[in-house]
């Protein structure tokens, strides 16, 4: 079902004037979607065909780009670069490695017998140990080739792959993940769940130096590795240095499940000082920790939060004020302003 004109109401007027050609001209919206290319303070149109109204010289604001390595996706934005219609993504051509990857194993061509008379073959129903164990790996070793599809979705490596592996097979999977390097979530995944000796220190590395989508990872895949105390410290230092694209929706989702007073504290600091684009959602996760908005981002309140979407600091001030004045009656207690301060009401 295409989604309902309104949900794209909020783009540019240069934008809004292409898509409602486009619609005149037979095209149609098939999703609006709030990831990349857009920041997260902006959504992305999807086209269903390409652009057929717009002259690739128009005058009109406009500019053209392009992400090849997104299996093609391709499309407008303004001059600010928040919202964007995009067309169809271009098919991608396969991956070389992977092309190879996934050519099946030909079977061993057998010697013609010697003798004349028949020979009857008994064909095997279940492979050697040796051969299933390296299918596996090379069945894993496989997932961990990414398209932009499996990378949107949120898809991580074969797990299924790694549970049916034997000791020394599971040993080389983790050796091949250490030797890429910790990368995103479903490296730190695939360690935890292979749970070795090698791959825990490296965790226990990335936990503690580590980009702070990667420590957010940690601490959901391999809770046991941090104490409560590094789980709170981790949390208050990735409110202060998480961004688009780098951890926030994941420093998001880990302080709606965990929010002692330390990291409410930081919350509020941080919403107060940080640029606008992750201020604004720290002002909506704020409010619904407190009780005053019923999603982490409440569309609804959107025009409310993008108030944090300037560098002002007279302006970002007032804006604060707007918040805690707006969260008072919706708290049980005083809102969280140290770590003394009673927390919020959502739990």
């Amino acid at each position: 079902m295409a989604p309902d004109p309104s949900a794209w109401a909020g783009l540019p007027p240069a934008l809004g004037t292409l898509v409602a050609a486009e619609i005149a001209a037979g095209n149609r919206v098939v999703a609006i979607d709030p990831g990349f290319p857009a920041p997260p303070v902006g959504f992305c149109v999807l086209l269903e065909k390409d652009v057929t109204t717009r002259s690739a010289r128009a005058d009109d604001g406009l500019d053209y780009r392009q992400w090849p390595n997104w299996k093609g996706y391709h499309g407008y934005t303004d001059a600010q670069g928040h919202f964007f219609v995009l067309n169809p993504p271009r098919p991608a051509d396969p991956d070389p490695p992977l092309a190879r990857a996934e050519t099946p194993l030909q079977p061993p061509v057998l010697a013609r017998p010697a003798v004349s008379r028949p020979v009857s073959l008994q064909v095997a129903s279940v492979a050697p140990a040796s051969l299933r164990d390296e299918s596996l790996l090379v069945r894993f070793q496989r997932s961990l080739n990414l398209d932009y599809e499996r990378w949107r979705e949120g898809i991580g490596y074969d797990l299924e792959a790694l549970a049916q592996m034997d000791q020394k097979t599971r040993h080389e999977a983790e050796r091949l993940l250490l030797e890429r390097g910790i990368r995103d979530w479903r490296d730190v995944e695939a360690l935890a769940r292979l749970d070795g000796p090698d791959g825990r220190r490296a965790l226990v590395r990335a936990l503690a130096e580590g980009e702070p989508a990667i420590r957010l990872a940690v601490l959901r895949h391999a809770p046991a590795l941090a104490s409560p105390g590094q789980k709170t410290t981790t949390l208050v230092e990735v409110l202060a240095t998480a961004a688009p694209f780098a951890g926030l929706s994941e420093a998001i989702d880990a302080v709606v499940e965990y929010h002692p007073p330390p990291v409410l504290a930081a919350l509020w600091r941080e919403v107060a000082q940080r640029e606008g684009a992750v201020a604004v959602h720290y002002a909506a996760l704020l409010a619904y920790l407190y009780g005053g908005a019923d999603s982490v981002f409440d569309m609804g309140q959107r025009p409310f939060f993008l108030a944090f979407n300037n560098e002002d600091p007279p302006a970002r001030a007032q804006a604060v004020a707007a918040l805690r004045a707006k969260l008072a009656g919706a708290a049980s207690g005083p809102l969280a302003e140290d770590a003394g301060t009673s927390g919020p009401t959502r739990r």
